[in-house]
């Protein structure tokens, strides 16, 4: 299990500049899609029970 960890981390490498904004810009999309959704589905159900 120590050697799998050890030759994964030696595998690793810093990303690029790019490679960190095309991520960033990823990541950052995917969190505005989920929160849609959670707002599109909030605002469904509060329209529907009416307190």
């Amino acid at each position: 299990m120590k050697d799998k960890i050890i030759n994964t981390l030696k595998l690793a490498k810093k990303p690029s500049k790019r490679e960190f904004i095309e991520y960033t810009k990823l990541i950052f999309i995917g969190i505005g899609l989920l929160g849609s959704i959670g707002f599109v589905i909030w605002y469904i159900f509060d329209l529907f029970i009416v307190v």
